[in-house]
């Protein structure tokens, strides 16, 4: 693997809370490319020691506040830029180490706001049930979260990675899922939600939605079948309908598919699924457009699966590492 080098300047925007969504993708790239990994570490070390040696505001409370965040909810109050800048280059460091973090921010009413947070990691999926009784199940390499109010004064959920809801009615609100600048409203249904790198795809399983896009922008409504596809950068939207609504969040049940996709993309959510890192020799091999269906496989046969699909001759494995050749 040949080790790349970071932008600082976006690192730094990030730090002191000035990007641009356009940052956000280039970042998480960042995150999730082990190519960074050296030069983002040295970078935040550097950050760290250079910040950690100047004099900081005093934070009162800290054991009060540590019990908070211990206790998963863990507000944040309004801090100087600079401090901010350190406590990020911390935070990221600690993300970095595979932790769990809980976000505060204020709300409307200028209250604290706590929220709950569930996150999986590469190779890890999870089943979990909202305070209303829905039911989740959290992809790999994702985040949900959701605020004390929820279930009471709303029913708002942040997705960042894939979930598949089965919504429980009956609530005074509906249930709705904010994906980057686009919002799912729940209308009686079962539905997929894929987030990744500011893209959204939207499947619905069973019933109903309402995708509304940005503030005030456009409605569309899915139905049983149907799929929304967002582009961050464009902000372009595609809708169309499945061949088999039954593939609908069926990753959940070990079932993989893909129908004309390119080979990059395919591998990208192998990675995800089964926690590996995929390289290539040949970039070319990452335009191959594939179609293909993986019923429970292990990564050993997934890879020959998708190797003889897509053409590729071989592959190496060193532990967690495969590299097309």
């Amino acid at each position: 693997m040949t080790p790349k080098e970071i932008d600082k300047k976006i690192v730094l925007s990030w730090l002191q809370g000035d990007h641009s969504i356009n940052d956000l993708r280039v970042l998480q790239e960042y995150l999730h490319d082990r190519a960074y990994r050296e030069s983002l570490d040295k970078f935040l070390q550097e950050e760290w020691v250079a910040l950690r040696d100047e004099a900081q505001p005093q934070m009162p409370d800290l054991d009060l506040q540590y019990d908070r965040w211990r206790a998963q909810a863990t507000p944040v109050r309004p801090m100087p830029a600079r401090r901010w800048r350190w406590v990020a280059a911390a935070a990221v460091v600690v993300v970095l180490g595979g932790m769990a973090w809980l976000l505060g921010r204020k709300g409307s009413s200028g209250k604290e706001v706590a929220w709950t947070v569930f996150q999986t990691v590469a190779g890890e999926r999870r089943t979990l049930y909202l305070p209303d009784s829905s039911l989740v199940y959290l992809g790999a390499a994702s985040t949900i979260k959701y605020d004390a109010g929820y279930n009471s004064s709303d029913r708002n959920i942040l997705l960042d990675g894939e979930g598949y809801f089965v919504v429980r009615h009956g609530g005074r609100q509906p249930l709705t899922v904010v994906t980057g600048d686009l919002s799912t409203v729940d209308i009686g249904t079962e539905f997929d939600i894929r987030h990744y790198s500011g893209d959204v795809a939207v499947a619905v399983g069973k019933g109903r939605v309402e995708v509304h896009i940005g503030k005030g922008g456009a409605v569309t409504s899915l139905e049983k079948g149907q799929r929304l596809q967002y582009d961050a950068v464009s902000a372009k939207v595609t809708t169309d309908s499945l061949p088999d609504a039954s593939f609908v969040g069926a990753w959940r049940k070990g079932v993989l598919s893909w129908r004309k996709r390119p080979l990059k993309e395919v591998t990208d959510e192998l990675q995800r699924y089964y926690g590996v890192i995929i390289h290539y020799t040949d970039p070319a091999q990452e335009n191959i457009l594939i179609t293909t269906v993986l019923d429970n496989r292990s990564i050993s046969e997934a890879l020959d699966i998708i190797t003889v699909t897509a053409g590729v001759r071989h592959y190496t494995r060193q532990g967690n590492t495969i590299t097309f050749q």
